[in-house]
């Protein structure tokens, strides 16, 4: 912290005799002493006042250790009103607005961290703290970005970045440098967590931070790009979203009926998509054997997501066969 003095107020007075001239005009220079931090021109506050009281006739000082105690604070008060010395605090001002600023930031971003993991959508971004979710973490590198890739009534499925990191401004800094858009930033692996869960993960702060993006963006930079590679007149494609679009009000039961009829029916006609999405709504159902002959007929069309989601889920069947699923996968190309 360094100090300047600069000369704050001037008056004229007419009741003090100069003992060198007997005029009774006098200058009063009000003097004041602030502490700054690097930039002169932003006081933080004044640390010291003082008085020079000097005859207009014959510049000679005045001795202000005479003037009586009250003549004196007569005097401070007429150099220094509270009113003026508001500018003298703007350092603090200045810190104390871009604190607030920062706080209110940080409870607006909480707020809605809140808010969009209780009701999350495809494309949300997750700062994730993976200390209690992995023990195998490289020391130090703890954080990850995670990305929603698709939802069910009961669960929300995650990507995580390729990428560990040291601190959560490098989260950041990979959705600002649009990294994120990169086919290979996020690894393939679905990391499916019931809903009740990710609250759960969010109140005990491994997920710290939920960002959806608007408009494509995040920071002002575009983090998602159309989907140009879905064709929509394939067979399939249009029940497959109305499907989804059911799917996800879930709060009528009907909903998850019509969702049900919609995949079946894109499933029906050879799409992938529907096929795994019918799948995952069994498997939330319970229907084991359902979920796992959809997702296994995906598979067997290449679909990497089917192929993952039935070695995922074979185990929960006595039927199932991972060795000879695998088989067949060879059998068929894949």
């Amino acid at each position: 912290m360094e100090y300047k003095q600069i000369e704050f107020k001037k008056i004229t007075i007419d009741h003090l005799t100069c003992q060198s001239c007997s005029s009774k005009q006098h200058k009063v220079i009000g003097k004041l002493t602030y502490a700054y931090f690097y930039i002169e021109s932003i006081p933080f506050f004044p640390v010291k006042k003082s008085i020079n009281i000097v005859c207009n006739q014959c510049d000679s000082s005045f001795d202000v250790d005479s003037l009586s105690s009250s003549a004196y604070k007569t005097l401070r008060k007429k150099l220094f009103k509270s009113y003026a010395l508001i500018p003298m605090y703007s350092g603090i001002i200045m810190v104390l607005l871009a604190l607030s600023y920062w706080q209110y930031d940080k409870y607006q971003a909480s707020f809605l961290s809140k808010e969009y993991i209780e009701s999350p959508k495809i494309n949300d971004f997750y700062y994730i703290n993976q200390t209690s979710i992995n023990d195998k973490i490289i020391p130090n590198k703890k954080y990850v970005l995670g990305k929603v890739v698709s939802l069910t009534p009961n669960t929300v499925s995650l990507v995580f970045s390729r990428f560990l990191f040291e601190n959560e401004s490098s989260l950041a800094s990979d959705i600002r440098g649009a990294k994120v858009l990169n086919d290979k930033y996020f690894n393939k692996k679905h990391h499916v967590f019931t809903r009740e869960k990710l609250i759960n993960l969010y109140q005990n702060e491994t997920v710290l931070l939920v960002l959806r993006p608007k408009n494509s963006k995040l920071f002002g930079t575009i983090v998602l790009t159309p989907n140009l590679g879905v064709n929509r007149k394939v067979e399939g494609y249009r029940e497959n979203r109305i499907g989804l679009s059911f799917m996800l009000r879930t709060d009528i039961q009907a909903n998850l009926e019509d969702a049900e009829r919609f995949f079946l029916e894109s499933a029906n006609k050879g799409y992938v998509q529907g096929q795994l999405n019918l799948a995952r709504l069994y498997l939330d159902s319970n229907k084991i054997d359902q979920a796992l002959e959809w997702s296994k007929i995906a598979a067997l069309k290449g679909y990497d997501l089917a192929i993952e989601f039935y070695t995922k889920h074979c185990s929960v069947s006595e039927d199932c066969d991972v060795a000879a699923f695998n088989a067949e996968l060879i059998e068929v190309g894949f």
